[in-house]
């Protein structure tokens, strides 16, 4: 993992599917760090940034656990876990569902304000450490959080178009990675679930699709 800053998050019952019984890899776009280093993404001067992605996750999965205090970024992952279970999830799920997870954030520069878009620079840079990443966890399913990262993915000879995933009158854009095992890692997009247009009910219908290929 010599080009990955953040390193993901990889949930303890990952590897054998978990809960779902497949290798899901949450994809988000980028951190929020108000420090604005100069040096940001480089290990040999912030080591202990490289663990910002476990944290940030082991912070939310604390406070369902009854330790620490409610953040607004938490609701975002209460909504994306909703909608894989399908249902409101209660503490107990809400853990097996994120133990049974890996979450990686694409860009590996943190943002100096939240909402904050990288460059196209920071973007194609973050290539690496993206392939990087799915080459050494070999997720079966991709799900990127928001249009401006799908929008951002790698388009090269790796990647193929997949069939769109059309549920309540909305077509949902997927396709896949070559893996570099020979396996290839389906991906689709979403809206990212701290939007307002994300309503958890109606996306879990489109990765229970998606799951299902």
């Amino acid at each position: 993992m010599n080009k990955t800053f953040f390193r993901p998050f990889v949930g303890a019952s990952y590897q054998n599917g978990g809960i779902f019984g497949k290798r899901i890899m949450i994809l988000g776009d980028s951190h929020y760090c108000g420090e604005a280093c100069r040096d940001c993404g480089m290990a040999a001067a912030h080591p202990e940034c490289t663990r910002f992605t476990p944290m940030v996750v082991n912070k939310y999965l604390d406070y369902i656990g009854g330790k620490g205090t409610h953040e607004k970024w938490m609701n975002t992952f209460l909504k994306f876990e909703r909608s894989l279970a399908g249902h409101e999830t209660n503490l107990a799920e809400s853990r097996q569902i994120w133990q049974s997870l890996l979450f990686f954030n694409y860009l590996q520069v943190a943002m100096d304000e939240p909402r904050q878009a990288g460059t196209e620079e920071q973007y194609q840079t973050a290539q690496e450490s993206f392939y990087e990443t799915i080459d050494a966890y070999k997720p079966q399913y991709i799900i990127a959080w928001g249009m401006r990262l799908w929008e951002s993915l790698p388009g090269d000879n790796r990647w193929q178009q997949g069939a769109p995933i059309v549920s309540g009158g909305r077509a949902v854009e997927t396709g896949s990675y070559a893996l570099g095992s020979g396996r290839r890692a389906q991906i689709m997009a979403a809206y990212h679930p701290s939007s307002s247009r994300y309503a958890w009910e109606d996306w879990h219908e489109v990765i229970n699709q998606f799951l299902s290929r």
